[in-house]
């Protein structure tokens, strides 16, 4: 046992984890970040869902097919997925590790991320992590990137590089709640940059973010990524808005 494990077995003694979403101490096994009850309440996304874009059908006798919206507008990125619904305890959890500035949190949730196992994807056709990036204006009233914090998180799972300074935000955009689909695309549009093109070209990359709501950053940010010559772009979310909260 290394030192560190150690320090860490010690810690859970003295300071027992909490459940994220209803802070009850935690009786079961390491990086257990919800406790069995909230836990169950979490809706994981993992069969009946667009094998493009990743939006579950929740109530659609047809199972697993491609989505209206993706057979209208094919995406840039090649595959979509995310954990879970965006809903109850996931969406409490992510919105203190957003707006309460809670990084223990995120690092908890990226190892939540880390250990779900994303249904029909392969990381062995990956290169590169890339977090969604914030502008500097963002970066700073916020402290930390909650992408980044996840796709560190990711990295060291599956044994792939994470590279922050790719990807920029080049433009301070309005914050996309409250805007429709069409207003998002266009909030977005031209707000991302390529810092470095050698590095991107010929790169697989899977873009990280926290939350996928209509697909419209995360479509901008694999459409720069491609046109700097990455051969393909995946996308994983920690959750995703699903049908009925769209």
């Amino acid at each position: 046992m290394s030192l560190r494990e150690l320090l860490n077995d010690v810690s859970n003694i003295i300071f027992p984890p909490q459940c994220l979403a209803c802070a009850e101490m935690i009786n079961q096994p390491a990086k257990q970040v919800f406790c069995c009850a909230c836990q169950d309440k979490i809706h994981f996304i993992t069969d009946d869902f667009c094998p493009i874009c990743g939006i579950p059908f929740l109530s659609s006798p047809a199972g697993s097919h491609i989505c209206g919206n993706c057979l209208e507008n094919d995406p840039y990125y090649i595959q979509a997925r995310a954990v879970a619904g965006f809903e109850t305890v996931i969406m409490g959890a992510i919105h203190k590790f957003k707006y309460s500035r809670s990084i223990s949190t995120g690092n908890a949730l990226g190892l939540f991320m880390a250990g779900f196992s994303f249904p029909d994807f392969d990381f062995s056709g990956y290169s590169l992590f890339i977090p969604v990036p914030l502008h500097i204006k963002r970066l700073r009233e916020r402290g930390f990137n909650q992408s980044l914090l996840l796709a560190k998180e990711m990295g060291k799972k599956h044994n792939l590089p994470v590279n922050f300074s790719l990807l920029k935000r080049c433009k301070s955009t309005l914050t996309q709640t409250g805007l429709n689909k069409a207003e998002r695309e266009k909030n977005v549009k031209g707000a991302f940059v390529i810092a470095d093109r050698k590095k991107v070209a010929g790169e697989n990359i899977i873009l990280i973010d926290d939350v996928y709501t209509t697909g419209a950053t995360l479509n901008e940010c694999a459409k720069v990524l491609l046109e700097a010559g990455a051969q393909k772009v995946a996308v994983l979310t920690l959750s995703r808005v699903t049908e009925k909260h769209a």
